[in-house]
């Protein structure tokens, strides 16, 4: 039975490129002013053709620059990769937790230099503890990364640690075909076909997670009213088509508030916008912070909001609005000249029963009509609809 021979300078030579392509591909879509990670993970996609071309070198170039140097600048990669990781994720980690390879591999192969099986082991053990801190700080975030890109990452790690695993105890067990990186053999093919691919997964699932997050901040953006973070009108409307849908489906009732903070042009024609912004926020984080986690809040426009009561009675519904005039009464704040303003609201309420003829636009109409009822009778009220 033939084994297949691998070409060690074509090997090299398509670790180098494809590193090199990966790189010019983060470059491209790296911008500076955008703290995304991509800068770190660039150097170290550029990093990485660097380390494999000093390989390619060895025994033409000193065992300083082909082995210490090499090896130096590959845990460099990783430590890279970990701080462009943590950019995207916008933290912090104990450097120490991925620095400390930087300060030993240079001092620890200085000292193995005759000793090449302790060097294959030594380094498939940091290698490998550096791939395995990757794959932590990936999945630390993993529910609150948006999109697929991220599962391209822990492939391309999870090959590196199953690779430098094999080659550690395998070196360590006395399996000599492991030790040179420039021998031809199926191992060695092994890992140079990982270090391709792994690279070629890194680099799109960077591209990619960038991409997500970009396009989820712009649904966010176009779905969510930039002064108070509650959903616009336009995703408000939507959330309350599918609410009176699944009411009816399920037979259960369906409430809805209208919103509207008092004197609010007087507010604004008095104190100035910017206080008149305030306000609009102060009504926003008492509705998150009073609302349950079932009901949906949103900004219609201007000072007007609509709250959405799944399943939620009349008399439900006006004790929750009784509850939030109330905090809204309470709270003060204080304008440009430092003078304490208290704010009120009036809501207007339409209960739904299950079965009801009502749809969407005739259910807000019955609640704006209550609510200009509540402002008709002197503000800071709740009025049910007839």
């Amino acid at each position: 039975m033939t084994i297949m021979q691998a070409h060690i300078p074509t090997m090299f030579m398509m670790v180098i490129i494809v590193s090199l392509t990966m790189t010019i591909c983060t470059a491209l879509v790296w911008r500076p002013e955008r703290k995304e990670g991509l800068g770190y993970w660039t150097l170290a996609l550029a990093l990485h053709s660097s380390v494999y071309t000093l390989y390619s070198l060895r025994g033409e170039l000193s065992d300083f620059l082909t082995i210490i140097v090499a090896n130096t600048l590959l845990a460099g990669v990783f430590v890279l990769f970990a701080e462009g990781l943590m950019q995207f994720q916008q933290r912090r980690l104990n450097r120490w937790l991925t620095y400390w390879p930087l300060l030993v591999v240079p001092l620890v192969l200085y000292a193995l230099l005759d000793q090449l099986a302790a060097r294959v082991v030594v380094m498939a053990a940091i290698v490998l503890y550096q791939a395995i801190l990757v794959l932590v700080i990936v999945f630390s975030r993993h529910r609150q990364t948006d999109g697929r890109g991220q599962y391209f990452l822990i492939t391309a790690f999870g090959m590196i640690i199953a690779t430098m695993a094999y080659r550690g105890v395998g070196t360590a067990l006395g399996m000599d075909q492991m030790l040179l990186i420039t021998s031809s053999n199926p191992i060695q093919m092994a890992t140079f076909l990982t270090a391709t691919v792994s690279m070629i997964l890194v680099g799109m699932g960077l591209i990619l997670m960038v991409k997500e997050r970009a396009d989820a901040q712009m649904l966010k953006l176009a779905m969510h009213d930039e002064l108070t973070g509650l959903p616009n009108r336009r995703y408000i409307l939507e959330v309350l088509e599918r609410l009176l849908a699944a009411s009816n489906r399920q037979q259960q009732p369906l409430s809805l508030m209208m919103l509207d903070t008092d004197h609010f042009k007087l507010i604004n024609d008095r104190h100035g916008h910017q206080v008149g912004d305030q306000s609009l926020k102060l009504l926003a984080d008492t509705l998150r912070s009073r609302l349950r986690a079932q009901d949906h809040a949103g900004r219609l426009g201007g000072e007007e909001f609509l709250v959405v009561l799944p399943n939620t009675q009349a008399s439900g519904a006006r004790e929750l609005a009784e509850q939030l005039r109330q905090s809204i009464e309470q709270s003060t704040f204080l304008t440009r000249d430092s003078r304490p303003l208290t704010l009120t609201i009036s809501i207007g309420l339409c209960c739904l029963e299950p079965g009801g003829e009502l749809d969407s636009q005739q259910a807000i109409s019955r609640a704006d009509q209550a609510l200009y009822l509540a402002k008709q009778n002197g503000r800071n009220r709740v009025e049910m609809a007839a």
